[in-house]
């Protein structure tokens, strides 16, 4: 049973797609958690409904037939990481936060408003981003969230001490002679990539809830950086297989269960945190 339901192709896409978006959760998710920024994974992941917006309307009516969608997501989550990165040059995470904030209402309201031009046809295109379905993903979908995995990869392995110190503080990265404005912006740029382009492959609701439960429960128990990282990965991973099958065996969405459970993580670890404190 287990061997048959494996060798559907579009099961072995998802389970690729489920282990690459790990990836993504531990690296990415890890140091926006860590960073105080957890809500820049759902502004960016929304941000995608108005690039994809954006480029449906400017491909459906003619005014650009080459301008993908993907090219819209991709931008918009460039603005997001703009923005955030300038608001938070200084290191103070509230004015992130609000620029987050503002940026995901403006992302939204562009995506509103080019819903109302977009022919009926094409609208489903938009909500896919928001609901999305590792069942219906495509080779190009596991390209971009190859490359983008590949990306954090690299540079997480190559800038993890920097990363970490930045994560905590960024004063006194600069104090050590570290150009941290630069710094800054790249992280915030390679997460904000990558929740687009995970985005586009399961979701926003998905990718959000993989980006950040499991950042949040490895926290409350994990003693170092790297050890968070790795349980963010173990977490992200094992929700998603459950939610995919989940799927087969009881008919249920592999996003909402995978989210659910990535959800129950933090809590349960949260519990068992402030028990052992009392």
């Amino acid at each position: 049973m287990i061997i048959f339901i494996l060798s559907h192709p579009f099961i072995q896409r998802a389970i690729v797609a489920a282990i690459l978006t790990a990836i993504v959760s531990s690296t990415a998710g890890t140091f926006m958690v860590l960073r105080g920024l957890s809500f820049t994974a759902s502004a960016v992941a929304h941000a995608a409904l108005g690039g994809a917006a954006l480029g449906i309307f400017l491909s459906s009516t003619g005014i650009a037939p080459w301008f993908h969608p993907i090219l819209g997501v991709i931008g918009f989550s460039l603005v997001v990481a703009a923005v955030t990165g300038y608001a938070g040059e200084t290191g103070v995470t509230s004015r992130m936060e609000v620029a987050v904030g503002v940026t995901f209402a403006l992302a939204m309201g562009v995506a509103v408003f080019f819903m109302y031009f977009i022919p009926a046809e094409y609208v489903p295109q938009i909500w896919g981003y928001l609901i999305g379905d590792m069942l219906l993903l495509t080779m190009s979908d596991l390209i971009l969230l190859s490359v983008a995995s590949l990306a954090l990869i690299v540079s997480t392995t190559l800038l993890f001490r920097e990363f970490t110190y930045l994560s905590f503080d960024m004063e006194g990265l600069t104090a050590h002679g570290l150009n941290a404005r630069f710094y800054h912006y790249l992280m915030i740029t390679l997460a904000s990539l990558a929740v687009a382009v995970a985005t586009k492959a399961v979701g926003a609701i998905l990718v959000y809830a993989i980006m950040v439960a499991p950042a949040a429960a490895a926290n409350e128990w994990a003693k170092t950086v790297l050890e968070v990282m790795k349980w963010v990965f173990a977490i992200a991973l094992l929700s998603q297989l459950i939610g995919l099958a989940s799927s087969f065996f009881w008919h249920t969405s592999p996003s909402a269960i995978a989210g659910i459970i990535a959800a129950l993580v933090y809590l349960g670890a949260l519990i068992a945190k402030r028990s052992v404190a009392r």
